[in-house]
């Protein structure tokens, strides 16, 4: 006979007439049911409460879902109800939720407990569990020893077909043994205040396994380590100064070529005996020679000013007044006299 229809005849109905009678009231027209059995610590029948037999009727109602058993919900169902009754006909339930959820150490513990205290177990029944009791310890077996304590570990198996099958298990102190299922498996560990640790194994049939996870601190600054303050875009002068030095640039090339085609036609003047014409080109030549001379030079200067602030000046910080707008710059503005011609680098703070 299959499991769940085992431990539904003989557990689920016996539990459910053991556990469920007191809470019909004495008034109920029914056939007097048999006794509860005892528990396993030796306590008496009246201190199994109402609350363990409405915890007891939850897995019951999560098994009988008409859209299929939630064998998750009813676990944890049965575990409460075998906390505050310790009958160990709960433990049948317990271990086929555990089997069915593939935490097979939870269910070979609980199934064991179950043919060793359980004293009206059907000979079909019996045969059955002990069958799946072997099938389940020939399972791959994992120890895994993981620091610090109190982590928890979250494995999810990753069959050829079908969903992924997840479980979580802990808080670890210092080594916990798991009975995984064949196949491929991801574990991750978790603590709080320390980075996660994984873990990717092909676990075989029957296999046993030993794998230590050590998790570390993430890395913090060191103490008086202060960030980086953001940095303010470049010096409006900076860019000025480029604007500056790429006019005067043209303005002295336009000259430059102006003096060039004076110089032409002042040749072509002397060449044709044109003395006072060339006398007149030579006197127009020599201002545009020195007009080119002085753009020229001013434009280098320029340029050098333009890479320094470029390339030297730090950029201020991002005002807090302002944002986006630095705190010290700096500006280039033309100067020009008797004799003097250059730039004048000018600040604020």
């Amino acid at each position: 006979m299959p499991l769940v229809r085992a431990l539904l005849r003989a557990s689920w109905v016996a539990s459910i007439v053991t556990l469920a009678t007191a809470a019909a009231g004495q008034d109920a027209a029914a056939p007097p049911s048999p006794p509860e059995p005892a528990p396993a610590d030796g306590a008496k029948k009246s201190q199994i409460s109402e609350e363990a037999r409405d915890w007891f009727r939850r897995g019951v109602e999560f098994l009988g879902d008409v859209e299929g058993s939630r064998y998750e919900d009813a676990y944890h169902a049965f575990k409460k109800a075998y906390e505050l009754s310790h009958s160990p006909k709960i433990l049948g339930n317990m271990g086929l939720c555990a089997m069915k959820l593939e935490r097979d150490g939870e269910a070979i513990a609980a199934y064991k407990r179950y043919l060793d205290l359980a004293d009206d177990i059907q000979p079909d029944e019996r045969a059955q569990i002990e069958h799946d009791v072997k099938l389940l310890e020939g399972a791959a077996k994992l120890e895994l020893r993981v620091e610090p304590e109190g982590s928890m570990v979250l494995d999810e198996r990753v069959p050829v077909q079908g969903e992924r099958v997840r479980n979580q298990y802990g808080p670890v102190s210092g080594a916990i043994s798991l009975r995984l299922r064949p196949g491929t498996h991801h574990l991750v560990v978790k603590n709080e205040g320390y980075a996660d640790g994984t873990l990717d194994i092909e676990l075989e049939p029957g296999a046993k396994t030993s794998r230590d996870v050590v998790l570390a601190k993430p890395t913090v600054a060191a103490v008086g380590d202060k960030p980086d303050a953001p940095k303010g875009p470049l010096p409006a002068g900076a860019f000025a100064a480029l604007g500056v030095t790429l006019a005067l640039g043209v303005g002295a090339g336009v000259t430059g070529g102006l003096a060039l085609q004076n110089h032409r036609k002042y040749s072509d003047a002397i060449n044709a005996g044109d003395q006072p014409g060339a006398d007149d080109l030579a006197s127009k030549g020599k201002t545009l020679n020195t007009v080119a001379d002085v753009l020229f030079g001013v434009t280098g200067a320029g340029a050098v000013t333009t890479i320094v602030l470029f390339a030297v000046l730090p950029r201020g910080p991002v005002s807090p007044d302002a944002p986006g707008k630095p705190a010290m710059g700096a500006r280039l503005y033309p100067t020009a006299g008797p004799g003097l011609a250059g730039f004048g680098l000018g600040g604020s703070f």
